[in-house]
């Protein structure tokens, strides 16, 4: 019997009433952790031995390749998590799902290159997002839908191509009360390291391939280019700043047409 156990027997004999605790959660390996924080470096997958209160947690260079569905489901006290120089490229729906506190999420310099667009579902406490510096082309309609408590958000030094993909982040920017930093657009070339927020909304010519009813009621808007279901990769045309210069003057779409039931 191990020394703890003999002591639990010395104090049971003598009358003292011991109360059982739930063990904490331990270190990971490559980690270093304190009272409510961890970070975790060169780790080659998700650490997840850590303390289910743990507030802030810090990850560097790690193997993940994906954020999968309920990463964090073991540490839902969060409230700041952090990802910064690690290989993944893809975040899954629900990937964050369970951490209702969470009220920071950095998730910058890695090499994200698609995000699903229930990924952030849940984070109804969330105030601060940013997905700098990543490889995003474009984000997913409906990615913020419920971070209804965002107050700043970070896009910068993502190559965003500004075709009819991005209309509705432009259309969305102007309704939060949040900052919203964008940074500029990678293509198509005619509006190569024109700032997002230079782009006037009205002047994008994107047309539905497709209607039914959403889920919030109505109508359902499917932005294409109208070509086999491919996603729309033309420019607005002509695509006109805020100020009212002319960037480019490119082939034309009809304006939207939309399907109801």
């Amino acid at each position: 019997m191990g020394g703890a156990g003999i002591l639990l027997l010395l104090l049971a004999g003598a009358g003292v009433v011991v109360a059982w605790r739930p063990p904490k959660g331990k270190c990971p390996l490559r980690c270093s952790c304190s009272k409510d924080s961890a970070l975790c470096e060169g780790s080659p997958d998700l650490p997840v031995s850590f303390s289910p209160t743990l507030l802030s947690l810090s990850l560097v260079r790690t193997g993940v390749t994906q954020l999968k569905a309920g990463s964090f489901l073991r540490i839902p006290s969060l409230h700041l998590l952090l990802f910064t120089s690690n290989s993944f490229s893809v975040i899954e729906d629900d990937a964050f799902a369970g951490l209702s506190h969470l009220q920071y999420l950095f998730i910058e310099d890695n090499e994200i290159g698609s995000i699903s667009k229930n990924a952030l579902r849940g984070l109804r406490s969330l105030t601060h997002l940013s997905l700098a510096n990543n490889h995003l082309e474009t984000l997913p309609r409906f990615l913020f839908r419920g971070l209804d408590t965002l107050t700043h958000v970070d896009l910068r030094g993502n190559p965003f191509q500004c075709d009819c993909r991005v209309l509705w982040l432009l259309q969305w920017m102007p309704t939060v009360n949040a900052s919203v930093g964008t940074g500029a657009c990678a293509g198509p070339a005619a509006l190569s390291h024109v700032q997002l927020h230079h782009l006037d909304p009205k002047t994008f010519k994107c047309r539905a391939i497709g209607g039914g009813l959403s889920r919030w009621g109505g109508r359902r808007e499917i932005w294409g280019n109208g070509c086999q279901g491919q996603e729309a990769r033309l420019t607005p045309c002509p695509a006109i700043s805020r100020s009212g210069k002319t960037l480019s003057k490119q082939h034309c779409l009809p304006e939207p047409q939309f399907s109801h039931l």
